[in-house]
């Protein structure tokens, strides 16, 4: 589990910055995004188990403070994950084949007066250079990532950077509580649908051009 803060860095300057709280449940193949700043649904469940081909769950919450009800979930569709078939598969999971093969000590550096280790990789399509990574972890006994920078250059060219930062990142060895994974009372109806939703096409487009605002120069 992390609580992110994604900054996007425009010319070497930050930029507008998205939060988000990530969980990666591996032994269950399943992943779920809350919390999620500057976006339409602020809860994305993906199970990777559920159905052929796995389901991307695109959730509002309504309530909370001030509001009539509590906080609660209310999922609008579901739709074919366009990342798959495993959470190791998401940008920030730190188990990519690529992390966990590649990965080499490359120095030390300072992260918010922090000394940390710095670990480099490149995510690849066969011998076209496409994204090149570098994280830092503390150098303790029980290294914490806290911070990770990639670098997006497809085909060799140089589109933007982005830097992640692990604001509270934890291991998890006891199962998640079930409740992160809710789906919220509606899920009966829409999220029940034996077919995507029809709004997949212009739900994902929006999700990819959120990742892209994050991402690009």
């Amino acid at each position: 589990m992390s609580p992110e803060a994604q900054t996007v860095y425009v010319n070497g300057k930050p930029g507008p910055a998205s939060t988000l709280i990530s969980y990666f449940d591996g032994p269950n193949n399943r992943t779920a995004l809350t919390n999620i700043t500057k976006a339409q649904c602020d809860v994305i469940i993906t199970d990777y188990a559920a159905g052929v081909s796995g389901k991307q769950y695109f959730i509002r919450t309504y309530g909370g403070p001030g509001a009539k009800h509590p906080v609660e979930r209310h999922c609008q569709y579901w739709c074919e994950p366009d990342v798959g078939p495993t959470v190791c598969n998401q940008a920030d999971s730190l188990c990519s084949y690529d992390y966990t093969k590649k990965a080499r000590f490359v120095g030390t550096a300072e992260v918010n007066g922090v000394e940390t280790n710095k670990f480099f990789w490149g995510e690849n399509l066969g011998p076209i250079p496409m994204n090149s990574l570098i994280l830092y972890a503390t150098t303790d006994t029980s290294p914490q990532p806290l911070r990770l920078d990639r670098s997006l250059h497809p085909f060799g060219k140089a589109l933007g950077n982005t830097t992640l930062l692990f604001n509270n990142w934890a291991s998890h060895p006891a199962a998640f509580d079930e409740s992160i994974f809710d789906l919220g009372p509606d899920a009966k109806y829409a999220c029940s649908d034996p077919n995507p939703s029809d709004q997949c096409q212009q739900a994902q487009a929006e999700l990819r051009a959120w990742r892209q605002e994050q991402q690009q120069l």
